[in-house]
């Protein structure tokens, strides 16, 4: 079956691509496999996302503390180097 799925997925020079043959592989996996690779999947997006939360609102808070003048002396030399 992934055989004849890979031969549908050629371009005009017969090149499979990457993700597509990636795809037809994950198809050929069972409903417990599948699931468990998009719930891993969903897992590292909403990591990722935490993690770009976690960094923006630190960033934030310390441009805030340093316009405010409640940062101290060492770290605005770190911001202005």
């Amino acid at each position: 079956m992934a055989l004849r799925n890979s031969m549908q997925l050629t371009n005009a020079s017969g090149e499979i691509s990457p993700v597509d043959a990636l795809w037809v592989l994950i198809q050929s996996q069972t409903k417990a496999v599948r699931k468990a690779l998009t719930e891993r999947l969903v897992a590292e997006q909403s990591k990722k996302e935490k993690q770009e939360t976690m960094v923006k609102e630190t960033l934030s808070k310390a441009f805030d503390e340093l316009h405010s003048g409640k940062a101290l002396h060492d770290a605005r030399s770190i911001f202005n180097s």
